[in-house]
């Protein structure tokens, strides 16, 4: 049995097919955003690169056309001595610009950018040809010949950078044109895409659904069933991790509350035993009915987690509240189970009730009756602070007091009036029914095994503390 558990364990599970829907969905529509990304990064990089070089194209035809034959006319008319001048400058500035623009250029480009470089030497041979002239003092005449050489390449190095600026505007209209087809792939990849997701969403919902909430109704109908009396009832195993020890659970509850109501009692305790036994078993279907109702709705409401907590809680509740048979567990696990019993019914409640546990850690390891704690809970629940206005507060204590345990639980609820208070004091004391099974159950209980109580204070909407108390030293019980 613990292998087969341990291999359902590791299987399906809650968490792993929500886990494997969000991680399909995710994926699907990262991994397409991520390359459409990449691609538009890609071409604004490469349309960036092309405005770029077009607009050092602009600016070297500006120092070509216009900035040097502006400055060698200078040198030329006289008004400024050649080696004032920044002709020197003007040609190194426009080699700079033409080495950037052949980066990441065309071969036709580049033809261009060669023979606008080649102007570039003639004009700079000139130049050094102007300043031997001028040196030497040559005529205006020659000085205004050469001037005129150099105007003419300037013009053709202009041409030059005119023709790659076309050249670059047509390689941004083939750019925009791969864009608009690239766009158009990824869009229609999307849409693709967007199909899968919602196909594996809704793959995803029928799963869950099959897996999870199918299992929960069949068990709300197994509940139902033994509530009506029928303890043959059985909840087929589901795959599901979680569900799979409440399956159990909940089939071995229902083998032992058959096989503990069938027994034969031989005297007069033991049928008292059988008899409170019973009493719990009448009140254990319909809590386990209204949980799995409740969820069934937080998994309807596609609140995944609360699912997963309130089921968990809801499974350790039955394993203790079933304890082997046992009528003795460990004041950890009564705790253990009032506190998952207060996730499960304030899950259901909401803000309506707040709850404090606040149990002596001396006592964890000590021994005492099960499920004593539980049914005062429900009862201050139900008939405490259920009928409040506002928030209700439920707090449990646990003391130890001279060899014995001293456990309270206190509301803050709607309470009884003194008349009220005193009636229920007189039926628990006779015996008789008081209008809860869980205060009777309880009492009965403390009688057959040698503890104190119940003490019950309550004032009319203020509240109400209930008391108990139990022997310290397992030995002091009347055991089974």
């Amino acid at each position: 049995m613990r292998v087969k558990k341990e291999k359902r364990d590791s299987g399906h599970s809650i968490r792993g097919i929500l886990k494997y829907s969000y991680t399909t969905i995710i994926a699907s529509l990262t991994v397409p955003l991520a390359v459409l990304l990449l691609f538009v990064l890609a071409f604004v990089h490469q349309y960036g690169a092309v405005i770029e070089n077009i607009a050092r194209a602009a600016e070297a035809q500006t120092v070509a056309q216009q900035e040097l034959p502006d400055e060698i006319w200078q040198i030329v008319s006289g008004r400024q001595k050649f080696g004032q001048g920044r002709q020197g400058a003007q040609i190194q500035q426009l080699r700079g610009l033409l080495q950037t623009m052949q980066r990441g250029a065309s071969d036709k480009q580049r033809q261009y950018l060669n023979a606008a470089g080649r102007a570039a030497d003639t004009i700079e041979h000139y130049i050094e040809v102007l300043g031997a002239q001028t040196a030497q003092g040559s005529a205006v005449s020659r000085n205004e010949n050469l001037y005129h050489e150099i105007v003419s390449v300037t013009g053709l190095t202009a041409d030059m950078l005119s023709r790659y600026t076309t050249e670059a505007i047509d390689e941004m209209a083939r750019l925009n044109g791969r864009i608009r087809t690239v766009a158009l792939a990824m869009a229609a990849l999307v849409i693709l895409l967007l199909g899968l997701v919602a196909r594996a969403a809704v793959r995803s919902y029928q799963q869950v659904d099959r897996s999870i909430r199918a299992p929960i109704l069949q068990m709300e109908k197994m509940a139902a069933r033994i509530a009506q009396g029928d303890l043959n009832a059985r909840a087929p195993v589901p795959e599901i991790a979680e569900l799979y020890r409440l399956a159990v659970d909940l089939n071995r509850m229902a083998e032992q509350l058959n096989r503990l109501i069938g027994e034969q009692v031989e005297h007069e305790k033991n049928m008292k035993k059988a008899e409170l036994r019973a009493l719990q078993a009448q009140i254990t279907p319909h809590f386990v009915y209204n949980t799995l109702e409740t969820i069934v709705w937080l998994a309807e409401e596609e609140r995944n987690r609360e699912v997963v907590e309130m089921t968990m809680a809801f499974t350790d509740f039955l394993r203790i509240s079933l304890s082997g048979g046992q009528d003795f567990i460990s004041v950890a696990k009564e705790e253990q189970h009032v506190r998952s019993y207060l996730m499960i019914q304030s899950v259901r409640y909401g803000s309506v009730m707040r709850y404090e546990i606040d149990i002596d850690p001396a006592l964890q390891s000590c021994r005492m009756l099960k499920l004593m704690l539980q049914p005062l809970v429900e009862n201050a629940i139900y008939h405490g602070v259920k009928n409040k206005r506002g928030r209700g507060v439920i707090r449990i204590t646990g003391r130890r007091e001279n060899g014995w345990m001293r456990f309270a639980v206190e509301d803050n609820g709607i309470g009884m009036t003194e008349e009220a208070l005193f009636a229920l004091r007189g039926r628990l004391q006779r015996g008789e029914e008081s209008g809860s099974y869980g205060l009777r159950n309880i009492t009965e209980r403390l009688r057959l095994y040698g503890g104190k109580g119940l003490f019950i204070d309550s004032e009319q909407m203020r509240g109400t503390r209930v008391e108990f108390l139990l022997p310290t030293a397992p030995e002091n019980w009347e055991g089974d």
